[in-house]
């Protein structure tokens, strides 16, 4: 299922009206809002930037001031691919993204996918909880196939059961084609091949050691062209001349049912190209 991006990015113009604390999850990188109190749903908006992890791309930023709504929940488990050693390898990620601080959640796989799994909590936040793969985690296999059972416990006590299918699309990485650093502008332009049934992209550089240094918004699903600039996207730390990065170039698609009201909630599979560059040069 594919969506216009600007269409939406269009609708949420002036609607952005309190943000607080973010961190490197992993993954699709999103923009996390609280509803007024007396609504019973928390918007979590589209301004898609994408971030990351050691592996992929999603920023989440959280509201930490409690709401008087009743408690609510979205989970989304996905696949992450990436090339490591040659190889093209994935690994199953899971978040669980709610309206009111979580003191608890785990995930469930299918019958054949292992006992629960637990979710730690977002740095900076309660709203969000979240299992990112390790390295070990990536295999050639991909990940199981099903209904994954998310079992979240409010810091009120409240429970709630919520189902999620993980699908296997098998998503294409972008093919990064060049990425030239411009002195006169301090920017790098970079050019990639665009995949078959992705319903967009993210850019982003990263230091070795997994740090955010930019991330860019979500680009829409014919872009080939991104300029790293100042003005450009967000940055998350300063870089300096003659620094070691990687750059990503990430290919994403949400769910077969994913419509525009809650594709945030469902996102199927996010690939990532990766290249060393060194800034600067």
């Amino acid at each position: 299922m594919h969506f216009d991006a600007a269409k939406v990015e269009k609708s949420l113009v002036g609607e952005l009206f309190q943000f607080d604390t973010c961190r490197n999850l992993g993954s699709l990188c999103f923009y996390y809002f609280c509803r007024d109190k007396n609504t019973s749903v928390m918007k979590k908006q589209w301004n898609k930037i994408l971030l990351l992890t050691t592996a992929v791309p999603f920023l989440f930023l959280g509201c930490n001031k409690d709401t008087e709504s009743k408690f609510e929940v979205n989970s989304d488990a996905y696949i992450i691919r990436k090339n490591i050693d040659g190889e093209v390898k994935s690994a199953a990620a899971f978040y669980v993204y709610a309206n009111q601080g979580i003191s608890s959640a785990t995930v469930t796989p299918p019958t054949s996918g292992g006992g629960p799994i637990e979710l730690g909590k977002s740095e900076g936040s309660s709203f969000t909880f979240f299992k990112e793969p390790s390295p070990a985690d990536f295999k050639v296999q991909s990940p199981t196939a099903g209904i994954y059972q998310f079992d979240v416990e409010s810091s009120e006590g409240v429970k709630i059961q919520q189902m999620d299918e993980l699908e296997i699309f098998n998503l294409q990485m972008p093919q990064i084609t060049s990425a030239a650093y411009q002195s006169g502008s301090s920017s790098l332009n970079v050019k990639w091949l665009t995949v078959e049934d992705a319903d967009g992209y993210v850019v982003k550089l990263l230091y070795p050691d997994g740090k955010i240094v930019f991330i860019s918004f979500a680009l829409t699903p014919s872009t080939s062209e991104f300029n790293v600039s100042p003005s450009s996207g967000n940055w998350m730390n300063q870089i300096y001349a003659g620094e070691e990065v990687l750059l990503h170039v990430q290919s994403f698609i949400y769910d077969s049912d994913a419509t525009l009201a809650d594709n945030i909630y469902n996102i199927g599979e996010i690939a990532i190209a990766e290249k060393e560059i060194t800034w600067g040069q």
